[in-house]
């Protein structure tokens, strides 16, 4: 078994002290699996030989792996590996934080409680959940507790909350929630048995997305998650629309680390229904799909593409060059045309934070069609100027030699693209986009943007002007408004289709939902890859 090595490092203020402090300097050993040493400093260190403790006064800080205590008083036993804190403390562990009056900890079991607890996870999309109630345990990397309040606003009370009557948060980032009673200030609006949450993850909004285009109606969509364990997740959609056909969609994922497999249907109104599965394996840059699906939709697209076996492999270097290889094999169909299909993609270049490049070979094989290949690149540049002012440039080269028949394939480019921001776009700014076309040799659309105000409120307008057809074809408009850093409204309004969309976000419960901008990229297909969570 590997020692688990405890070094002391100490301030001594009184020399009757200094016999403590010699010893002290000795490295102390306790029978713990673990690798690396736990470290903790203080002011005074008082060693206790005979109960094989040592009690930390003033200052008193510990850290150990991805673990790290701060508190004003501590008593560690040696025998058992047992850390025990009568006052108040902040602790880190991995991307939880959390406060507490009292609390324990084993590091020999990894076992551990706190009382009178708040417990902070760090959301990649932006801000905080906050877990707060009388005790939170910690058992092997899993977070439980009882009678919890959760929310993503930082100030309490909160403006919104969730009361569960218990909480478990699972070693991937997974949140289920029982009993769970949906609060505005203290009046419950909603009772629901159990929600789940995944965290840092294309997870479910608690709040539905609704709003009217002139093609789809009035439409409505709402998620659910379930975790029937651990591994095993329950995901459920449903789409209404009072003119386009609605859908109701089910899947059903086992994952594991470096292995998911998954298994889903999406049944629609007037359409016939897509269906499919999956299983995937990644792991130091190497990804290995094996995958069926039929009737899968993109935008107004319907293709199939079953079955498919995809290889990635893709490597970096520290100072941000890659190469990347994507080999793909499978059967598809789109419309009256179907083929097996063999793909080669090969790319490398250089990726910086405010600079790249990439340039990529492509052999498309079809059993019963012509071949084709492509190749092409890709640079760009932002750079600012100053805190209010910064600009992108970008170009970008394709060309296709040979037919291609699906839609997903690549096309000719030739493009020069720049874009200049001034302000926040957040709050007030200024933005526009333009693009050259080379192969015309003319401007293609120009993007404005403008907003107005500020974090917790702002109004603001994007329109489009083609330059070929010589008239404004979009505008659309927006008000945004933060209540208490914690919940974000947003509506949104079309006028050349009188479209509106509204979204609610509660910071922390909710992923994040996506606003339809003008400024968006157009979504490219991915031969490569299935993503069930847009």
């Amino acid at each position: 078994m590997n020692q688990l090595h405890l070094f002391f490092i100490k301030a001594m203020k009184k020399p009757v002290l200094v016999a403590f402090f010699l010893l002290l300097t000795i490295p102390l050993t306790t029978s713990i699996g673990a690798k690396e040493g736990i470290r903790i400093n203080a002011d005074t260190l008082l060693y206790d030989d005979a109960g094989s403790q040592v009690e930390a006064i003033g200052n008193v800080h510990l850290s150990w792996k991805d673990i790290s205590f701060a508190t004003n008083q501590m008593l560690f036993r040696f025998d058992t590996s047992e850390a025990f804190i009568p006052g108040f403390i902040k602790a880190r562990f991995g991307n939880y934080q959390i406060s507490a009056e009292k609390m324990y900890y084993n590091f020999q079991t990894r076992n551990g409680w706190f009382e009178s607890a708040e417990l902070v996870y760090e959301l990649s999309e932006g801000g905080n959940l906050y877990f707060r109630g009388s005790k939170i345990e910690y058992q092997k990397g899993k977070w439980t507790g009882t009678d919890l309040l959760v929310t993503g606003c930082p100030h309490s009370p909160p403006l919104y909350s969730v009361r569960a009557k218990e909480v478990l948060i699972y070693p991937q980032d997974r949140i289920l929630i029982s009993g769970l009673g949906f609060f505005i200030k203290e009046k419950r609006i909603i009772q629901l048995p159990a929600y789940s949450r995944l965290l840092n993850n294309h997870g479910s909004n608690f709040i539905p997305s609704l709003g009217y285009q002139r093609k789809k109606g009035l439409f409505v969509e709402g998620n659910y998650e379930y975790l029937f364990s651990e591994n095993l997740l329950f995901q459920a959609n449903l789409y209404y629309s009072t003119l386009q056909s609605s859908r109701i969609s089910s899947d059903i994922t086992l994952q594991y680390p470096y292995v998911e497999a998954r298994i889903f249907i999406d049944l629609w109104q007037n359409e016939e229904s897509t269906m499919g599965g999956y299983a995937h394996y990644q792991k130091n840059g190497l990804s290995l799909w094996m995958l069926g699906i039929e009737n899968e939709r993109f935008n107004d697209e319907v293709i199939s593409r079953l079955p498919q076996f995809i290889a990635s492999y893709r490597t970096e270097s520290e100072n941000g060059f890659f190469i990347e290889a994507n080999l793909s094999y499978g059967k598809f169909s789109q419309g009256d045309m179907s083929t097996w299909r063999n793909d080669v993609y090969l790319s490398a270049g250089l990726e910086k934070k405010s600079y790249g490049g990439e340039i990529f070979y492509q052999n498309i094989n079809l059993s019963v069609l012509d071949d084709a290949t492509v190749w092409g690149g890709k640079v760009w540049a932002e750079k600012e100027f100053s805190s209010h002012f910064s600009a992108g440039i970008f170009y970008e080269y394709t060309q296709v030699n040979g037919e291609t028949y699906f839609f997903f394939d690549p096309k000719d480019t030739n493009i020069f693209g720049l874009e200049l921001v001034y302000g926040n776009l957040d709050q007030t700014y200024l933005r526009l986009r333009g693009e050259y076309d080379l192969n015309i040799g003319g401007l293609g659309d120009i993007i404005a943007g403008i907003g107005l105000g500020s974090k917790e409120f702002s109004v603001g307008m994007e329109t489009i002007y083609s330059f070929p057809d010589q008239n404004w074809e979009e505008r659309r408009y927006y008000i945004r408004k933060q209540l208490e850093e914690c919940i974000d409204i947003e509506a949104s309004y079309w006028e050349s289709d009188q479209t509106f969309f509204v979204s609610v976000n509660l910071a922390g419960l909710d992923q994040k939902k996506h606003i339809e901008s003008l400024f968006d990229e157009q979504e490219e297909y991915d031969l490569f890859n299935l993503n069930r969570e847009n």
